[in-house]
């Protein structure tokens, strides 16, 4: 065999290699993050708020503040919130999780007023609200969807 053919062969051997350890990485990525999340467009990045905006609905009655968790298999269960509600993986849970990418103690919903706060409990893989990572205590309005871990919760 010519020594061309060889050498075109080994190129492409190393190519072939080199989309593959992309494809493991990009992998073990998703498994570890979770799956990527769209930037906003950069005209409306500058402009859109770290905290979700509040809007001008009428204040809940008390039997009215409560979270949808979906599980799995997108099956919602309701939780009414009195108080504080902690959600995670752990025993001490109000609310326990059969999530792997959720803390033990992942996040608390607490009523405040006529509002539901969210707080992130430091938990390893964040909690988002509207797609943006939380740090501390958000002010979330009915509707909005709150992620603990790769369990997606509404706020109702």
């Amino acid at each position: 065999m010519p020594i061309v053919a060889v050498n075109v062969i080994k190129v492409l051997f190393v190519v072939a290699l080199y989309l593959f350890l992309f494809y493991v990485a990009r992998s073990m990525r998703g498994h570890v993050v979770g799956p990527p999340v769209e930037a906003p467009a950069a005209s409306t990045a500058a402009a859109t708020p770290r905290r979700p905006p509040t809007d001008d609905s009428p204040p809940l009655a008390p039997q009215d503040r409560s979270i949808a968790v979906f599980d799995a298999a997108g099956i919602p269960t309701t939780h009414p919130v009195s108080g504080t509600l902690v959600l995670g993986r752990g025993e001490s849970a109000d609310v326990q999780l059969d999530d792997e990418y959720a803390s033990e103690r992942h996040a608390s919903f607490t009523v405040v007023g006529s509002r539901i706060v969210v707080e992130d409990l430091g938990s390893t893989n964040g909690t988002t609200i509207a797609g943006q990572g939380i740090d501390g205590r958000v002010e979330a309005a009915p509707g909005t969807t709150v992620i603990v871990g790769r369990t997606k919760v509404v706020i109702r």
